[in-house]
């Protein structure tokens, strides 16, 4: 049959990068499987808003909605399709396996605005798609991308290239040496830098803190420069950042030597210090991993930072069943879509691989067949804050370098208070509220008890998501 003309294809499932590393910015993502035709993507409003690539994107999105713009609407268990009416008609279609997507519109964002109508249209009247056979353009189009899955499967199931062992080992002995040298230039700094006072350097300018970061990055530790580059954020922006900046001052100190002893700590321990300073993991290490956990993961929580070059979007996924937490992170340059669509308030099910290490948190999701359902029965998580902050301190135990973690909080309220919001449990015991303002929130919950996922880093909780009449929605 023959392709489509100017269709650009949005296909989250068959971007795999080289390589992987919490610090760095690199990620890796194994192909879906293809679920069971019975099965169905659930759609919804707030699902579609947290995939458009832009605000301007959702809003253009909301206004294509409406059933004026589309002609020969139709669904099957597979796909969602329609022709939107614009300066051409152009052919829209959405793979409810992952959300993946296509329109032959010429717009460079992904999904673009005609997509999001489509599935805001689906997620306000589903019954303006009727079920149908899929047309031609969607069938061919459906065939291609399985096919494009089979393929890369069978590409990642073929032996490896034969790997020159000595040359690889030469050129990790000159990266070790140069890290090791990188950091003790920045041993150096840092001496020097609590010799001479925290006082003054709220008034330092970025280039202070951005040289020392760049330093790093010509030491082959751009794990360790990111965290360095994030030093200069802290002067001045809290009434306590004195004690905030030399706290992860102590913290970098420590990882210097943690390095300095390298060959002295355990293999897991040895892998977590080299994933902070900046070593990838590979693909073929991560496939290579036996300890995955399977149950049904929960997303309950995303973050999104985005600096207008790279967005990172941080999902922390629960098991229904072995109660584990899981953090993936993907990254994306400017408007591309992410490699994996994971909507706050879905499960599904699959086998959480976590890094190697000691952290277990951050993971790759490895897909089963039956694909994505809504969050609707009641989550695990715990009602006692000391509970949790236990658990806390137990993982900073483990791995003192932690950014933050994920709680998923059973029974609490939503508290304002003179000096700011907190969460309050059942035992009256709080944890403050990232930012001051929480009235949408409260108004959500009536100021009833409710479930509420959360990101802790030390200091305060931001809140996630929260289970509302029988549904998990994002926050």
């Amino acid at each position: 049959m023959r392709a489509e003309r100017g269709t650009r294809a949005h296909e989250p499932f068959l971007r795999p990068s080289d390589s992987c590393s919490p610090e760095t910015g690199v990620g890796y993502f194994v192909p879906f499987c293809r679920p069971n035709q019975a099965s169905r993507m659930p759609i919804t409003t707030e699902q579609v808003t947290q995939l458009a690539p832009d605000s301007s994107s959702a809003a253009a999105g909301q206004k294509l909605k409406a059933l004026k713009n589309w002609v020969d609407l139709g669904s099957s268990p597979e796909a969602l399709w329609g022709k939107c009416q614009g300066s051409a008609l152009y052919q829209v279609k959405v793979d409810l396996a992952n959300l993946g997507s296509s329109c032959s519109c010429p717009s460079r964002k992904f999904p673009c605005k005609h997509v999001l109508g489509l599935m805001f249209l689906c997620a306000d009247t589903p019954a303006a798609l009727p079920p149908a056979e899929p047309p031609e353009w969607v069938v061919e189009w459906l065939q291609k991308r399985h096919e494009r899955e089979q393929k890369k499967a069978a590409k990642a199931e073929a032996s490896p290239k034969p790997v020159d062992e000595e040359a690889q080992q030469k050129r990790a002995d000159q990266r070790a040496a140069r890290v090791t040298e990188g950091l003790d230039r920045l041993d150096l700094w840092l001496q020097d830098l609590v010799r001479n006072g925290l006082a003054g350097l709220e008034s330092r300018p970025p280039s202070f803190w951005e040289e020392q970061a760049r330093r790093l990055v010509d030491a082959q530790a751009p794990g360790l420069a990111a965290r360095v580059s994030a030093l200069g954020e802290l002067p001045g922006s809290a009434p306590d950042w004195p004690q905030c900046l030399l706290a992860e001052l102590g913290r970098i100190q420590l990882l210097l030597k943690a390095w300095q002893r390298h060959a002295q700590l355990d293999s897991n321990l040895q892998a977590e210090v080299r994933q902070l300073l900046g070593w990838n993991v590979s693909q073929e290490e991560l496939a290579q991993r036996t300890d995955g956990i399977a149950d049904r993961w929960c997303v309950v929580g995303q973050t999104l930072a985005d600096d207008r070059q790279l967005r990172v979007q941080r999902s922390w996924l629960l098991g229904r069943t072995t109660h584990r937490w899981a953090l993936i992170v993907q990254f994306a340059a400017g408007a591309q879509p992410f490699a994996e669509v994971l909507p706050v308030g879905i499960e599904r099910a699959g086998t959480i691989v976590y890094y190697p290490g000691v952290a277990q948190q951050r993971a790759r999701l490895v897909p089963t067949d039956g694909g994505m359902t809504d969050i609707t029965d009641p989550l695990p998580g715990t009602g006692l804050i000391d509970e949790f902050l236990g658990q806390y301190a137990g993982q900073l135990s483990r791995h003192p370098w932690t950014r933050s973690v994920c709680g998923l909080f059973s029974g609490v309220t939503i508290v304002p208070r003179a000096n700011g919001w907190v969460l309050r449990d059942q035992a009256g015991q709080a944890l403050p509220l990232a930012q001051r303002n929480h009235w949408k929130l409260l108004a959500l919950t009536g100021g009833a008890g409710c479930d509420l996922a959360g990101e802790w880093d030390g200091r305060c909780l931001q809140p996630l998501g929260v289970s509302l009449e029988g549904r998990f929605r994002a926050l």
